[in-house]
């Protein structure tokens, strides 16, 4: 009967025991530092992701995108940046220019002579307010 009373003994549970204090290291930036039993396995990296280039809608398919540019085409821009259907011209260019022939005409005008300019117009009301 004695080892019954053993048995009933260390079955019985014991009394909880106080929890051990832990302490904690504060690494920088706040964060707390974990054991290495605490440690978490890091997360694995995501597959790969494949580009596929989306196919251009039907009233931009056949006009020059920013990706296409290169030395040889007119980089003249057409239309609004932030509307669908902007693009650039994509002639050929003008050789030693950014832009076509007829894009040169309109970005390279020639001046006047500073005697021929006209004067500015005069400023209202008399002018700048001096104090």
């Amino acid at each position: 009967d004695d080892d019954s009373d053993d048995e009933e003994a260390v079955a019985a549970p014991a009394a909880p025991a106080a929890p051990a204090q832990v302490f904690r290291s504060i690494g920088p930036g706040g964060f707390q530092r974990q054991q290495p039993g605490e440690q978490q396995p890091p997360i694995p990296p995501a597959p790969p992701r494949r580009l596929v280039p989306a196919k251009p809608a039907a009233e931009i398919a056949d006009k020059t995108s920013l990706l296409e540019l290169n030395d040889r085409i007119c980089k003249w821009p057409l239309g609004h940046p932030g509307e669908p259907d902007f693009h650039f011209c994509g002639d050929q260019v003008n050789p030693g220019f950014p832009y076509c022939v007829a894009h040169c005409g309109l970005a390279y005008q020639a001046q006047m002579p500073r005697r021929d300019r006209r004067p500015p117009p005069p400023l209202p009301y008399g002018g700048p307010r001096v104090r």
